[in-house]
């Protein structure tokens, strides 16, 4: 057979005389596949037999493989406060017990923590825009609006950077899905233009709900994209967050609105005390679940005395706003421990 003229690995010409099963692998492994008298001339082509191609690619992929196990590495040193040693042998130990490659592990740990990502950072686009609505709320009540305010600014950095990473780690149809919650969150940001003023909080609702039922679809795409579920655990951790936010939200909206329907909040209470039994059942073992769990429990049951305190005005309503961010926080570090749990990354 005549030698196979390669420009690099993504650009290759073969002879007339080559095997099918060749050509068909190159196209398989996403290369540009000519026909050898379609190469140009010029210096930049390298000359090389079949057997020699093969070992490069064989090369390659090795090569690979090495970069998935040392990113695999990289994220067990991270999340699990491992050293490299440790890292490398919790994959072998784990690729043992799966009975499956160390690279193929190596890989899936990757893609799972980027999945993971992906899920924490859409789950936490609903709920900031429940938060932004509750400290738009928490200025027209003239509960400390200087702090409202920086709170507000600091929720839409975090929705820029959110925005962001997720182009980063969303391809395809999951990208296409993104799309919509940028635009809802563009119209989410005009609408708070401006100071606050009582007349346009129910256009603000409305252009947040928006941005929220968005990030609600990409949460579902997600959650149904690839072979694996993600960990139920994770799922509902990031729809804590949102409740949490929710639940003072229409709390306060419910002073600025007597014709505010009551209702929503009723049925947000349940939800949540629904969820966090649901997420105190789960069997989920890690180090510190169990003290963020606790700290969790601490700050929902002065949230749960805040709400019934709500009505008090000025005080109680300032209180309740304080007791909402110590919750969020607490919610926060739960979602952060089930996110690098070995059981989040493995599964």
């Amino acid at each position: 057979m005549s030698p196979v003229i390669a420009l690099h690995p993504l650009r290759v010409a073969l002879p007339p005389d080559a095997p099918a099963a060749l050509q068909q692998g190159l196209l398989a492994a996403g290369c540009t596949v000519l026909a050898q008298a379609e190469a140009p001339t010029g210096t930049e082509w390298v000359l090389c037999s079949a057997q020699e191609w093969a070992a490069l690619q064989a090369a390659r992929q090795q090569l690979d493989e090495r970069r998935w196990t040392e990113r695999a590495k990289g994220v067990l040193m991270q999340c699990q406060q491992l050293d490299e040693a440790q890292a490398y042998k919790l994959l072998r130990d784990a690729a043992m017990q799966a009975q499956t490659r160390l690279s193929e592990l190596a890989r899936h740990l990757v893609q799972q923590h980027e999945r993971a990502e992906a899920l924490e950072r859409a789950g936490a686009q609903r709920m900031l825009s429940q938060r932004l609505l509750r400290l738009q709320a928490q200025a027209l009540l003239g509960l400390e609006p200087a702090a409202a305010a920086a709170l507000q600014a600091e929720s839409a950095a975090r929705i820029e950077a959110n925005l962001a990473r997720l182009h980063e780690l969303l391809h395809g149809p999951l990208r296409e899905v993104l799309g919509p919650v940028q635009q809802a969150w563009g119209r989410l940001q005009q609408a708070l233009q401006g100071e606050p003023r009582r007349a346009d909080l129910p256009r603000q609702d409305a252009a947040a709900q928006q941005l929220l039922d968005c990030s609600e679809a990409l949460v579902a795409a997600l959650t149904e994209a690839g072979q694996e579920r993600p960990p139920r655990l994770l799922v509902l951790c990031t729809r804590q967050r949102l409740l949490s936010q929710r639940l003072v939200k229409e709390a306060l909206v419910a002073q600025l609105d007597p014709a505010h329907d009551p209702q929503r909040l009723a049925l947000g209470l349940d939800e949540f005390l629904r969820a966090l039994q649901t997420l105190r059942n789960a069997p989920l073992h890690s180090p510190g679940l169990q003290s963020a769990f606790d700290a969790v429990d601490r700050e929902w049951d002065r949230l749960l005395r805040g709400l019934r305190q709500g009505s008090g005005g000025g005080p109680a309503l300032r209180d309740l706003c304080e007791r909402s961010e110590r919750l969020l926080q607490a919610l926060d570090a739960l979602t952060q421990v089930v996110q690098r749990s070995l059981q989040t990354l493995l599964s």
